[in-house]
């Protein structure tokens, strides 16, 4: 009885520690943040709290994401393998195999196409959009050849704000394209600060992840342009819709902290600036998808009071 007590446990222990592995797949903080910017877009697009509609725009967000993600990781085993910051991941580490990633990644992705059509065909598009951005554009046919890779990879990026908004509107719009915009604009400061932090690691992995072998002034220049287009789209949005200003504004202000703290890595670079900028990156997103539908319910909540 012991013997088969213990058995069970090891095996229950197990289950449990594949379905962990599995998990960490996702990227849960990538994942948690991406869903940040599908829910923010959904709720300053007009979206309801029908739980039936919140029910399947969390199982569709989860599953396309996290399905997509654990697709790419799938395809870059060999990648992670070299990198000493990922060859702990599951893949690489012989926690999960490769067939069982890549089943389970079929499967949450198949979840997400068809939650997101129970949504309506543009939430679905955006899936299918992201899918192929993400898994053929991004990492089959870029990633591994030039740094452009990341002009795909942010637009897979951006399609769960374009998804999130198409799902309040029920279709593809402006609001929609500006927000998508937003999250497209904003990834380059993203990834290639970590880039930078881990440029020795790419360049042993044989991935050209930053323009111009790493230069700081040209990066810290390209992501300067982009945060100033970012900005410019938050302030078209709010001019367009007539809400979303103190977003603007907010999001003015960050950018502006962000471009005057790049001069010193610019002039430097440091690594550990580029880390420092890279973690300032994500709270310029979040104020953007968590203020943007708070204004929006205030500005109807007076003019409807």
């Amino acid at each position: 009885m012991k013997r088969v007590t213990t058995s069970w446990v090891a095996a229950r222990s197990s289950a449990l520690g594949k379905v962990r592995a599995f998990i960490s797949l996702t990227k849960p903080r990538q994942l948690a943040l991406l869903m940040l910017t599908m829910y923010g877009a959904y709720f300053a697009g007009g979206g309801s709290l029908d739980p039936r509609m919140i029910g399947l725009l969390t199982v569709m967000g989860f599953s396309s994401i996290g399905g997509v993600t654990a697709f790419n990781m799938y395809f870059d085993k060999d990648i992670d393998a070299v990198m000493g910051r990922t060859r702990r991941r599951p893949l690489p580490s012989g926690v999960i195999g490769p067939r069982e990633a890549l089943v389970g990644s079929l499967a949450l992705v198949l979840i997400g196409v068809i939650s997101a059509a129970a949504i309506n065909k543009y939430v679905a598009l955006t899936v299918v959009a992201g899918l192929y951005f993400d898994i053929i554009a991004y990492t089959q046919l870029t990633k591994r050849f030039t740094p452009l890779s990341i002009v795909f990879g942010s637009i897979a990026g951006s399609m769960p704000a374009l998804g999130g908004w198409a799902a309040a509107a029920g279709s593809i719009t402006t609001g929609g394209v500006l927000m998508a915009l937003i999250v497209f604009l904003w990834q380059p400061m993203h990834v290639w600060f970590l880039g930078y932090y881990f440029r020795e690691e790419y360049s042993m992995a044989r991935i050209p992840i930053l323009p111009s072998d790493g230069n700081p002034r040209l990066i810290s220049t390209l992501i300067a342009v982009s945060l100033a287009g970012l900005v410019a789209v938050a302030w078209a949005f709010a001019l367009y819709y007539g809400y979303g200003f103190i977003t603007a504004i907010s999001t003015t202000i960050l950018a502006a902290l962000a471009v005057s703290r790049m001069g010193e890595f610019a002039r430097t670079g440091e690594r550990r600036d580029a880390l420092k900028l890279f973690k300032f990156a994500s709270p310029i997103i979040a104020v953007v998808f968590i203020l943007l539908p708070l204004e929006r319910e205030l500005v109807y909540a007076v003019l409807l009071g």
